[in-house]
Order: C-alpha cells, then sequence, then structure tokens
C-alpha cells in the first residue's frame, strides 16, 4: 500500500541494545514496541540534531538519559531506526554516521562518514605502496566503499591499517577489502555482486529490497516478533543473512545444491533458512513436505529448537527435523519392521566374540580386522554373500586379500549376521539399505519434496543414497551442507556415485564469522598434509578461508600431570570469568567420556557451576555454569571461550583407537583425530587454550 507504514531496524540497533544495562533494555523494549505501531505518535518527541552528518535524523526520547535515532527519507512512510545509546553518546554517533544508498550497488548503508583518515602505520612495503593502491576508485566504489570514505581506505598501508578502519565501514565493503588483502583477485571479488543495472539513490523502500541491504536492516512487519528479536539480539543470524547465504537459500535450483564452507561460515545457519523457506514454498503440501537431517541425534535436537527460532508455527509445522538413524528407522516401523538398531557396544562386542568363533586359522590379522572390514568393505558394498564380497573394491584397505582369502574369512560375517538375527537386531547400515529397498519397489512414498542435509559428510553412502530416494528428482529437492575438514566419523562418500548429481550446483562459503583469524589459522593448520575431499573426489583446500575479527593467538600449555592441568584451569576459568566472560559461555572439551566424568568433578568440587553436555542434555542459556563435553558432543556448537583439556596428541589417539593393525585404517584415524582437533577448536570465538598433557 503507498501510504502504509513501514519500519526497519539496523542491526547496529541490536548490538547496541545488547549493551544496555538490564534496567534500561526494559524501557528499550517499550520504546520500540510504540515506535513499531506507530513511528509518528507524539509521545515520542522527535527532536532535531544539530550538526547531524544526515538533516534527515532525529532524536527520539527513550527515558530520561537514553535516545534513539530515528532517519525518515524524504519521500515514501518509511522510518529507520539506527541506533540506541545515553543522549550525548547518540547525538555524537549521529554526527559521525551516515546512511545511504550506495550508487553502484544500489545497497543501503550506514557508515561513519567523518573526515578522519587511517593513521599509517610502520611497514615494511616500499616506501608510497599502500595496500590498495592497485584499486582504482571505481573499482573501490563497485565493491561498495562509500564516496566519502576512499581516501581514508586509499590511507591504508597494512592489515592492521584496514582491521582500524572496519566500524567506519559498511560491512560488506570492509569484507570486500578484507578478502583482496588475503589475495582474492578484485575480479573473483565482483563476480559475487550483483549491481542493478540503475540506481535510485533516494529510493530507501527499493533498495532494502536487495540482499545486501538485508544483511544491514530487517523490515518490522505484522508477522515480525519483536519480542523474541530482542530476547536473543545476539543470534543475529536469525534475520541478517550474508547476501551469499541468502542467494543460496532464496532461489529455486533445479536439482541437488552441494554447499561447502569451513567452521563458522554459516553452513547450518543457510541451511536452517533453506528448511524455513521451502517450508513457505510447500505451503499446499500435506504433511511434513520438507526433512531436515543430520548425523547425530543431538545435533538435530539444537537445530530443531534453533528453526523454531526463526519460523512461524505454521512453516515449523511443515518441517521434520530428525537424524538420520532415527527417521530411516520410522520409514521402516510403517512396514512393520521388528528389528531394533543396534547402538549399545558393549552388546556388539559381544556378538563379535561369537562370530570370531569362525575365523579361519590360515590367516594372520588381529580380531579386531575381521569387525573393521566388515564395516568398511562389506556393509558399505551391501555385501550379502561370498560372491558379492569376492568382487568388492578394497580401496584404501591396507591388508591384501586374496579372492580365496576372502572366501576363507566369509564365514565370519556370515555367522555375525546370524547372532544379528538371532537377537532381533541390525546394523544401522543395513537397516538403511532395508528402507531404500522399499523405496525402490515403491512400496512407500514419504510425501517429501525438499530434504535438507546438514553435516553431510558424516553421513554414509548407503544414507545418502536412501535421501535421494526418498524425494522425487525435481526442482529444490536436496540441499546438502557439509565440510570434509570437519569429517569426524569415519564415512567417505562421491556424491555422484549413490545418483546425487550436483553438476554446476556446487558453492561454497568462505568467510568465517565465528573465530578470529588468530584461532582460524591455528585449526587449519591441525590439517596440514592431510588429504581431504569435496564430497565429490577431488582434493579440497581452506584456501580462501577466512575470519574477519582478530584476537589474541591460542594458548597452548603442558602439564606434568592431571592435578597440575587442572589447577591451570581453574586459574584460566577465574581469568576468563573475571575479563568478563560469562561462565555458560566457557565450554572445557575433552576427547573421551572417561576424561570429562573426571574433569567435571574436578571442576564441581571447586565449588564453580558446571553443565555436563551428554546425548541427554542441551545447551540452554537458563543453566548457568562452565559447559564441559567431548569433542563429538560439541559439533554444532559456540562459545565466546574453549579450553581443550588433557590432550594427548592426534597420533597416539589414532593409534589407540585403531586396533586392527591395518595401515589404510591407521591414517584415516589420524585424519579423523586431527579434524576432531580441529572441530573443537573451531567452537571458540575470542579465546582458545589447549592444554596438553604427559
Amino acid at each position: 500500500m503507498q501510504n502504509e507504514l513501514r519500519i526497519a531496524l539496523s542491526i547496529d540497533v541490536l548490538k547496541a541494545y545488547a549493551n544496555l544495562p538490564r534496567d534500561r533494555q526494559q524501557a528499550a523494549t517499550k520504546f520500540m514496541e510504540k515506535f513499531r505501531s506507530n513511528p509518528t505518535a507524539s509521545g515520542l518527541n522527535f527532536e532535531r540534531i544539530q550538526s547531524a552528518a544526515d538533516p534527515r535524523m532525529r532524536s527520539v526520547r527513550i527515558d530520561q538519559n537514553y535516545r534513539g535515532i530515528v532517519l525518515k527519507p524524504d519521500e515514501g512512510n518509511l522510518y529507520l531506526l539506527l541506533w540506541i545509546d545515553t543522549h550525548d553518546h547518540a547525538y555524537e554517533w549521529a554526527r559521525r554516521h551516515r546512511v545511504a544508498v550506495h550508487p553502484e550497488l544500489g545497497a543501503l548503508q550506514v557508515f561513519d562518514a567523518s573526515h578522519e583518515e587511517a593513521e599509517p602505520i610502520a611497514t615494511t612495503r616500499p616506501e608510497g605502496s599502500r595496500l590498495f593502491d592497485g584499486l582504482k576508485d571505481r573499482q573501490l566504489a563497485r565493491l561498495g566503499v562509500p564516496e566519502e570514505l576512499i581516501p581514508a581506505v586509499r590511507s591504508v598501508v597494512d592489515e592492521d591499517g584496514l582491521d582500524g578502519l572496519q566500524s567506519r565501514l559498511p560491512q560488506g565493503a570492509y569484507e570486500a577489502l578484507f578478502l583482496h588483502a588475503a589475495g582474492t583477485s578484485y575480479d573473483e571479488l565482483i563476480l559475487d555482486l550483483e549491481p542493478p543495472e540503475t540506481v535510485d539513490t533516494e529510493d530507501f523502500e527499493g533498495a532494502l529490497e536487495r540482499d545486501s541491504s538485508k544483511q544491514q536492516f530487517v523490515v518490522l512487519t505484522d508477522d515480525s516478533d519483536l519480542a523474541a528479536l530482542l530476547a536473543a539480539p545476539l543470534a543475529l543470524w536469525r534475520v541478517f543473512l550474508h547476501p551469499t547465504q541468502r542467494k543460496l537459500v532464496e532461489r529455486d535450483w533445479n536439482g541437488p545444491v552441494r554447499v561447502l564452507g569451513g567452521a563458522g561460515t554459516g553452513k547450518t545457519v543457510a541451511a536452517m533458512h533453506r528448511a524455513v523457506w521451502l517450508a513457505r514454498k510447500h505451503a499446499d503440501a500435506a504433511g511434513k513436505p520438507v526433512l531436515f537431517t543430520t548425523f547425530t541425534r543431538t545435533l538435530a535436537d539444537d537445530i530443531r529448537s534453533q528453526i523454531a527460532m526463526i519460523a512461524t508455527p505454521a512453516e515449523l509445522a511443515r518441517i521434520e527435523v530428525v537424524n538420520i538413524d532415527s527417521w530411516a528407522l520410522s520409514l521402516l516401523r510403517r512396514f512393520g519392521y521388528r528389528h531394533e538398531l543396534l547402538f549399545d557396544e558393549g552388546r556388539r562386542r559381544e556378538l563379535w566374540a561369537r562370530a570370531l568363533t569362525r575365523r579361519p586359522d590360515s590367516l594372520d590379522v588381529p580380531d579386531s580386522f575381521y569387525r573393521t572390514e566388515f564395516e568398511r568393505v562389506v556393509l558399505p558394498q551391501a555385501c550379502m554373500t561370498a560372491d558379492d564380497y569376492a568382487k568388492a573394491s578394497r580401496v584404501g584397505r591396507g591388508v591384501q586379500l586374496s579372492r580365496a582369502q576372502r572366501r576363507d574369512i566369509w564365514p565370519v560375517f556370515a555367522e555375525y549376521r546370524s547372532q544379528l538375527r538371532g537377537a532381533n537386531l541390525r546394523e544401522v547400515e543395513e537397516a538403511y539399505h532395508d528402507a531404500l529397498s522399499l523405496l525402490k519397489n515403491k512400496a512407500h512414498t514419504p510425501g517429501i519434496r525438499s530434504v535438507v542435509v546438514d553435516e553431510t559428510q558424516d553421513l554414509s553412502g548407503a544414507a545418502l543414497a536412501l535421501l535421494r530416494a526418498a524425494v522425487p528428482e525435481a526442482a529444490n529437492d536436496l540441499f546438502l551442507v557439509g565440510d570434509a575438514h570437519q569429517r569426524i566419523y569415519r564415512h567417505k562418500v562421491v556424491l555422484s556415485k549413490v545418483g546425487i548429481n550436483i553438476r554446476g550446483r556446487g558453492r561454497r562459503l568462505r568467510i568465517n564469522y565465528r573465530t578470529t583469524d588468530e584461532i582460524r589459522r591455528w585449526a587449519a593448520a591441525q590439517l596440514a598434509g592431510c588429504a581431504i575431499d569435496d564430497l565429490e573426489g577431488q582434493p579440497d583446500t581452506l584456501v580462501g578461508y577466512r575470519s574477519l575479527s582478530r584476537g589474541p593467538k591460542p594458548e597452548e600449555i603442558l602439564s606434568a600431570s592431571r592435578e597440575e592441568e587442572q589447577a591451570v584451569i581453574l586459574k584460566t576459568l577465574d581469568r576468563l570469568v573475571g575479563s568478563g566472560v560469562e561462565a555458560r559461555g566457557i565450554c572445557i572439551v575433552l576427547r573421551t567420556n572417561e576424561e570429562l566424568d573426571e574433569y567435571a568433578s574436578a571442576v564441581a568440587r571447586s565449588g564453580r557451576p558446571v553443565l555436563k553436555l551428554t546425548r541427554d542434555t542441551s545447551d540452554t542459556d537458563a543453566t548457568p555454569g562452565v559447559r564441559i563435553a567431548t569433542m563429538h558432543r560439541v559439533k554444532g556448537l559456540e562459545f565466546d571461550a574453549v579450553i581443550v583439556a588433557g590432550y594427548r596428541g592426534a597420533d597416539r589417539y589414532a593409534e589407540r583407537f585403531a586396533d586392527d593393525g591395518d595401515a589404510g585404517v591407521l591414517v584415516d584415524m589420524k585424519t579423523s583425530e586431527r579434524s576432531l582437533l580441529h572441530v573443537a577448536a573451531t567452537r571458540a570465538k575470542r579465546f582458545l587454550l589447549v592444554s596438553h598433557i604427559n
């Protein structure tokens, strides 16, 4: 409607709101509710600001001490709420900042327009050489730099100078300059930009519709849950998607999509928003047309609660969020499947002990070899007979076997399956094959129109083949996000070999929004020399993967005993809390469950509240205390500070857990252990301590 009032909230308002004292937040909430209802209400006390950078800016009263800064463009009925602060600081903000539609990109930008050039910093560069001398003014403008800030950008001589300019630049412009300084060419950068053919710099409402503006502003509508938005203002990913994420989420794809990206690049965020977008698109479908699945139950539980924060009740009702094992079993149950899935490791060892009574005397391998052979060759390739096994590929297995030797050891596998049947049990991989057979025989149609998969690198070939069969081949059928650098389970799959064709639909996210660059570099270094794939069998690297924030270097310590180390960790907790880090924003991470119990007891004995995160406990803000979890459990979580405790080295853990004497298994285990440390380290946003123990 032409005369309809529109209210847009800047991301900076939410950041400012989060920093307000608790008693002031209540007043700010009441103000914003009133402002949203009627921005022209007389009680808001609009006041002109002398010397404001933009004469259209006004001050509005929140309470006796706090003011909001609002801008109403000359045309239309749009009101922009830009900032909240104490009276003097709010007025100073208004004097320094401008809001404008960028003439090249058409994005609505907020930036510090004060006339200050970056202070030149001593550098080893040749005299007169600055960081962006290779770019012309027009090129800087095309990267999103406002005209007023081009002289300041020109004055930057190195990365430290660029860091100093970050708070003044629009977010998109800073990202482009950061990536260029890190080695991304100008031509590569502009490929990701989609400037409109023409730009009306006075059309603020039109600018708000562009993806680049939605990274900075959210338009409040009747459906907007302002209270929920303010209740957790730091979870800005809920509303302010990066333009590259939004391009992945809000479009029709003509087939399966694979999205790669290092830790912290927002893959899961994009996947969750994609599920909500698909639920909105499939509003005419009955039941739950969107399936969102991942490998572990705890991660599925976390994702379900987060999707509930961004979806309407109607959208949420059309999305099923469940881990892949549970979904496959529920599918089978509809057909009277009576088997239980085997998860109990003790029970599994018992059944293998019985199966090993059939092992041949002619083969000199450890007992553990048989189980690993079954899990890495027999199950993935669905070998049901000795002939199947004789033809199976054993690439990656260190122990060579002739066809005759394979036939000699087949009775061990047959006996293990017999033991499973006798106990009414099935291995999960075989349940996947059973479910796939049902779908291929068209005995059941799940009614799914779209599948979204998180942590794709951890799913097996059988699981992915099952998901491919569960949804008809059509537009928007499969959306898969993952990163093999974070593969912490043994599965390694080539998507095309399980019927998932992503040709022309592979995308990558490169900017890490979670960790500092110092933590990113440390975590990436743990994978140096490891062979990592792109989920299509090709090598993948972390080239171009960058973090936009800076911080202290990760700390590493070496202790001679558990007692010595635990004393250091307790002092570190005090240091972090003393510096303003909330206890619930700190996580102590251990490699094993046994270590988890030991360290949780040590922290509890010190009188500090502690929450042990297990498969059955969620990380909720309502529960106080330091968090403590295993490396596997923290997958998908993030914390202000992470302490990796009692760490004994990737190679030592690999040798401990890869006990079948197969060189191929040992190599895989070493890579998995390094990936596990990489995952644990990248849960940290600002502080990382890795504590080694002899």
